[in-house]
């Protein structure tokens, strides 16, 4: 809401004062990088940002093209290095796919460690500047907003009660984190490239996947799996960036432009993902949850919904606390994870500690 009323601002700032307050917005053509180009919040997100949103808030001054990374043959850690070199002026990238450069980056979305999509919003809000920091300190990279695809999701070709059941399966992760939370449970992490996975899972190769649920569906994982657990186990964060040189080159008002853009898109990803994470569970199994509706990608499969209990509620939090947290603050180092503790840490009222 209130970068809403940021918008309204602007736009009421930039009628008042008329073409010339337009006029300061330099010209500016982008070429980006987007995500998956199967995926919901490139066609419906990241893609409108620099062709639709952006284009009108600034009465045509700025706009991009985007091309998905998928579409160009890259996979997702590739991005931060055409940023660095120029060769795209902004990027979207999930953050637990850069975090091999530094585990600061993982610190966003560590699995588990948010209880839901209000606290992961907080969370997020006050580990932004130590990315902003890091990504131009590491990186010489402007970064400038974070934003959630689709909370990430359990799948099992096999039938499981309880998260304990998932000792000794071969579980798809993409990211250390998650790598964390499958050792927690006695599962062996597999690193697979997301188009592979169905492949995978039909031949055995591995017995569960991770990915949001309306992935998974248009995917059509729900070919191969037939057991969904119905709580995330990670947020699925990524993150919107400028090479720095581009970004010192829209001097102060297209910089503020830029921002005003890119926080009201970030808005439109938090305001849809309740109703993204609906979707997952619609169109894998066919249950429809309170205040939710129907499939809307097509006909619903059949997943079976594994639903929430005490006893994993009891096996999340030592699982977080024990391998999660305790192996990120290892990686991490006694400075990065004392920062931690004083952002993300302090809001959902944890601590990472070796």
């Amino acid at each position: 809401m209130e970068s809403t009323i940021k918008h309204f601002a602007l736009a009421a700032t930039l009628c008042a004062a008329g073409s010339s307050a337009v006029a300061q917005v330099p010209e500016s053509n982008f070429n980006v990088v987007g995500t998956w180009s199967t995926g919901a919040m490139f066609t419906e997100h990241e893609a409108p940002l620099f062709q639709t949103l952006l284009p009108e808030m600034t009465d045509g001054a700025m706009s991009g093209q985007v091309t998905a990374m998928t579409d160009l043959g890259l996979r997702g850690f590739e991005t931060i290095r055409l940023l660095q070199t120029g060769v795209y002026d902004a990027g979207f990238f999930a953050l637990s796919y850069i975090a091999s450069g530094d585990p600061v980056f993982e610190g966003i979305d560590l699995a588990l460690a948010p209880a839901g999509t209000a606290e992961a919003r907080e969370l997020v809000a006050a580990y932004d500047p130590v990315l902003v920091d890091a990504m131009e300190q590491i990186n010489n990279v402007k970064y400038l907003i974070s934003y959630p695809f689709p909370a990430q999701v359990l799948v099992c070709t096999r039938p499981f009660e309880t998260l304990s059941d998932l000792s000794g399966r071969r579980i798809r992760v993409y990211s250390t984190t998650l790598g964390d939370l499958v050792e927690g449970l006695g599962g062996v992490p597999v690193s697979i490239p997301l188009s592979e996975v169905p492949t995978a899972l039909q031949r055995g190769v591995i017995d569960c996947g991770i990915s949001s649920g309306v992935s998974m569906y248009t995917a059509h994982w729900q070919d191969v799996v037939g057991y969904l657990y119905e709580t995330p186990v990670s947020a699925g964060i990524a993150g919107l960036g400028m090479n720095m040189d581009r970004w010192n080159a829209l001097g102060e008002d297209g910089q503020a432009a830029m921002m005003e853009a890119a926080t009201l898109f970030a808005d439109r990803a938090w305001d849809a993902l309740v109703e993204s994470e609906q979707q997952g569970i619609a169109c894998l199994t066919g249950v429809v949850t309170e205040g939710a509706q129907p499939c809307r990608y097509g006909e619903p499969a059949g997943m079976t919904l594994v639903r929430d209990n005490d006893v994993n509620n009891d096996i999340r939090e030592q699982v977080l606390q024990d391998f999660v947290l305790k192996r990120y603050a290892q990686r991490c180092g006694e400075e990065c994870a004392a920062r931690w503790n004083e952002t993300a840490g302090a809001v959902i009222g944890i601590e990472a500690r070796p």
